[in-house]
This record gives structure tokens, sequence and C-alpha cells, in this order.
């Protein structure tokens, strides 16, 4: 009995099963603990796409977009977004041009400037005096407020009511007309010379300036309130000796409810001119004509043209999950990425081609903090970077969540794994049933 007993023990040393037992428990510990590094190549991050950078083109709503014609008659023409100063579309803009009565709102800003009280009364003097081409007549020694005059230039484009203006600031035309060119460059109108205080060119053939600078002209006098104000009256009543007299506005598409003024303008030299102001959609526009063979329906031309095509687009909201990324191959811990900001643009949703572009940290560490950021986002519009913008997590992740999301093939990698392992311990269990088998029976 003693012999067998040794025999067999000398076939099957102790320490050599207490190893394979020992080696057997460590795989299982490791397995059950992370079986994703156990038999997964990666840990790093994985994206849908497997691409560290991705590209995707914004879809825009261009259901009433028009093409990129417009048909307009005038020589000269521009239209400015009034909040940003951007030009979306201009003909001739910088070419010198005659502006005809559109002179005045500059005459009205710097009057108004430099006015203390409106309601004062002035007398007009001889040279203020006349019909001078405008529609009622001034008589030397006429008594009228000034903000009736300002009413009179900017509603009724009254020739002498700017000269009466003029000599009330200033003593005389020529001083107050040196006010409207350094008030032109100040404003950056640096294209504009003028002569005179209405428009009437006829003597003054220098007295020039262009569309581009008529639209930054009129953005400035309409951050004035009663500038503002008075440009959108389509008529009123002023008063002369204590005698009311009706004016009516010269700006027949005030009769639309988006267009809010400014200032209509005529001379042979000049042609039609207007300058019109504009609300709608979100969107206020300034439109400059100049040398118009039908200045209303060249600027509704442009404008039907803009507010079809131009719309302000949010391109990313911050509260919307731009990216999911995960990490792992089996197991799965899902991250949501978020811009950091909001961004909205005025874009031309007949061309404007937008595409958005994520570059993604390659490598983490756990724990997830709150706005870690993960990567950029960065916005193209037509070729040029317009917005930078950081992906970031807003939620936390201190431990990982997983669950399990098994393919095909890994599917079948793991079935062969957990049937390797049944095995292996059925094939143990045998030994050691067996091993006390004989055990007891040497034992006997």
């Amino acid at each position: 009995m003693t012999g067998r007993k040794s025999a067999i023990s000398k076939k099957i040393p102790k320490h050599i099963l207490n190893y394979c037992l020992v080696f057997i428990i460590i795989l299982n510990i490791i397995f059950f603990i992370d079986p994703h590094k156990s038999f997964s190549s990666d840990s790093g991050i994985e994206e849908n796409s497997e691409l560290l950078c991705d590209i995707y083109e914004f879809e825009i709503n261009n259901e009433d977009s028009t093409d990129d014609y417009i048909n307009v008659s005038a020589e000269s023409a521009i239209v400015m977004e009034y909040d940003t100063e951007e030009i979306f579309w201009e003909k001739n803009s910088s070419k010198s041009m005659y502006p005809a009565s559109i002179t005045k709102i500059l005459t009205a800003i710097v009057a108004i400037e430099n006015i203390d009280n409106f309601n004062e009364i002035t007398t007009i003097s001889k040279n203020a005096s006349g019909r001078n081409n405008s529609f009622f007549r001034f008589n030397t020694g006429d008594e009228i407020s000034l903000i009736d005059l300002l009413k009179a230039s900017l509603i009724s484009s009254h020739n002498n009511a700017t000269i009466a203006l003029a000599e009330y600031v200033s003593g005389n035309v020529d001083d107050f007309v040196k006010l409207m060119n350094l008030k032109a460059r100040e404003i950056g109108a640096k294209d504009t010379f003028l002569q005179n205080t209405n428009g009437l060119d006829a003597e003054f053939p220098d007295h020039k300036t262009t569309s581009k600078d008529i639209a930054i002209i009129t953005k400035y006098c309409l951050e004035n309130i009663l500038f503002k104000n008075i440009v959108n009256i389509s008529e009123d009543v002023i008063k002369i000796n204590d005698e009311e007299i009706e004016i009516f506005n010269t700006n027949i598409l005030l009769k639309y409810d988006y267009i809010k003024g400014v200032k209509t303008g005529y001379t042979k030299n000049a042609g039609f001119c207007l300058v019109i102001y504009s609300e709608k959609d979100d969107l206020n526009i300034i439109t400059v004509i100049l040398n118009s063979l039908n200045r209303e329906k060249d600027v509704l031309n442009i404008n039907n043209w803009i507010y079809n095509n131009f719309k302000y687009t949010e391109i990313v909201n911050s509260d919307n999950i731009f990216k999911t990324i995960k990490v792992g191959d089996i197991s799965k811990i899902e991250i949501d990425l978020y811009p950091d900001s909001d961004f909205t643009k005025l874009i031309n949703t007949a061309s404007d081609e937008i595409y958005l572009e994520d570059t993604l940290i390659n490598n983490f560490k756990l724990p997830v903090l709150e706005n870690q950021v993960f990567g950029t986002l960065d916005i193209n519009i037509n070729g040029n970077s317009e917005k930078k913008l950081k992906l970031i997590t807003k939620d936390p992740i201190e431990e990982p969540f997983i669950y399990q999301e098994l393919s095909t093939e890994n599917e079948r990698r793991t079935r062969k794994i957990l049937f390797f392992i049944i095995a292996f311990y059925f094939f143990v269990f045998t030994f050691i049933i067996i091993r006390n088998l004989f055990s007891r029976k040497i034992y006997e």
C-alpha cells in the first residue's frame, strides 16, 4: 500500500497541483474584474466612425430661397445688415455719386446733436426764404420751431428748412457744412464730400458720396431715437406763424409695415435715389439705391431677395448632444459630448455651405469631470472657419457603467472563452475527484 501511494505522489507532486489551482484562481479573478482588458486589444476612445476627426455637412432649410441674381436698374446700390454692418449685396457701392436729398439725413443728425431745445422758435432769414424746389415756401421773418424744421427737412424734404437749421446751429451754411463733413469722416464715411445742406447739385459738382458711405451714415443716424421716429412718419402737421401746414413723406414705401424710413432724393444729376431701413423676420437691413430708373421697384426687388435668402440659423445648440463616444469594445461606457456654447449665424440659405468638424482627444482617464473638455468643434462656412467651440461633458462619471454589447464576432469570441473556462474547470474537478478516489483506495 505504501509503495503504491508513493508512486502516485511521485507522478503528481502536490506543489504542482497547488500551482495549477493558484493559476486558475488568478486567471478567473482577472477575467471577472475586467474581461475587456483580458481579451480585448483596444482600451482607448472608440467613436462610431472609429476616427478622431469627423466632418459633417450642416443641412440648410432653403425652401424659400431664390437664385443669386437681382435685377436692379440703379447705377449704384448696397444692402447692409443694420446690427453687424455685414454687406449682403452691392453694386458699384464705392463709386462716387450725387446723393440728392439723401444729403438731408446728415444735415439732420448734425443739427440734432447740436440743439438743446427742439421746441425753441427760430426766425426764417432772407437766405432761407423762398420755395427752392420745395412743397411750400418760407417767407423772411416766418417763425417756426426747430422740431418742425427737422420734420419739414426729413418728411417733406424741404430744401430751405435745412438752410434754416444750419443757420441756427452755426450762424451760416458754410460752417455747418464743415461740421457735416467732419461728422462723415468721424463715423467712417471717408469717401463723402458735401458742399451744401440739401443735396441740390446744379452749382455744386463736387457734392458727392457713395452708396456704401450712405449706408454707414444711415446706420449712425438711426441710432438716434428722434431721427428714427421722424423718418418713419408718413404724414404730420407743422406750424409756421401758428398756421398749420400738413406735410407728407416723400417715401411712399412707408405703406409697407416692415419699412421704417428713411429718405428719398432726386436731381437731374443724381437720378432717383432712395435709402430705406426695414425690419422683418428678425433681420434689420439698410438698402441704398442711387441713380435708379425705378427706385421703389429696385428696393423691393432687393429686399424680397434678401428676406427670402438670408436667415438667422441656429447651427449649434449647447443643450443638444453633439456626439456620443464610447469607451471600450465589449463593455462600453457612453459619454455624451456637448458644445460649450450656442452658435447662430446669418446665412444665405441659397448658396452658403456649412460644415462641422470635430477633433477628439485620443485618450483619457476616469473619472470624467463635469465640463471636462474632450475635443473641439470647428464651424466652417464657405471654406472659412467662423467659430471654434469646445466639446465638453455635462455629467461627471465616477465609476464606469458597463453593459454588454456583443457584435456577431464578439459573441463568437465570448462563447469560445466561456467554453474554454467551463471545459477547464470540468477537467480540473474531474482530476480532483479521480485523485481523491485513488487516495482513498491507497489508504484502504
